[in-house]
């Protein structure tokens, strides 16, 4: 009577071991479908490479930058979408196919060119109805009125909070830009 009760808990323990199995064998199966996706990123205007470019899987949170030459290496699923963008270029997707191997050109977006407005905290950007703090602006006309160097001699006296002094003191030395 134990011999029996023995073989039916082996029983039941093959199984359980034979559906964990199984079950492992297709999660491995799931995961090899990812593979590593590279290629070249350029701009359509010069065919320079392009370095800086986000590339990132739609839908996920898989994401990487092109390095000094336009390169890019990232792992990617069958049908997946991949996104490339940099401010001022058209955003452009890609959907993954059966190569590894993606080149992406890049055109430039004079309308998000015209939108960009450099912010003085951190990195990044932002359009001007976004931001809550005070904007000056100087416009190309009156910086080419005035003989000046560097952009630094450009902005002095004409954007608020922005305060311009020479580091050296000497003829066309360098001048550095820092907020009051």
């Amino acid at each position: 009577m134990t011999k029996n009760i023995l073989f039916k808990r082996l029983n039941s323990l093959t199984r359980v071991l034979l559906i964990l199995l199984f079950s492992a064998g297709i999660c491995l199966d799931a995961f090899a479908q990812t593979r590593q996706i590279t290629g070249k990123v350029i701009s359509i205007d010069d065919n320079s490479p392009m370095a800086g470019v986000n590339v990132r899987v739609k839908g996920a949170t898989t994401g990487t930058a092109t390095d000094a030459n336009g390169v890019y290496k990232i792992s990617a699923q069958n049908g997946a979408v991949l996104t490339f963008s940099i401010i001022g270029y058209v955003t452009q997707e890609v959907t993954v196919g059966d190569g590894n191997t993606y080149n992406v050109k890049l055109a430039t977006d004079a309308k998000s060119l015209v939108e960009v407005n450099i912010v003085s905290i951190g990195y990044g950007s932002s359009q001007r109805k976004d931001l809550t703090g005070a904007i000056s602006s100087v416009s190309a006309a009156t910086i080419a009125k005035v003989p000046v160097t560097t952009l630094e001699q450009a902005l002095q006296g004409r954007a608020a909070g922005v305060q311009v002094t020479n580091n050296d003191g000497s003829p066309g030395g360098n001048p550095s830009a820092g907020e009051v």
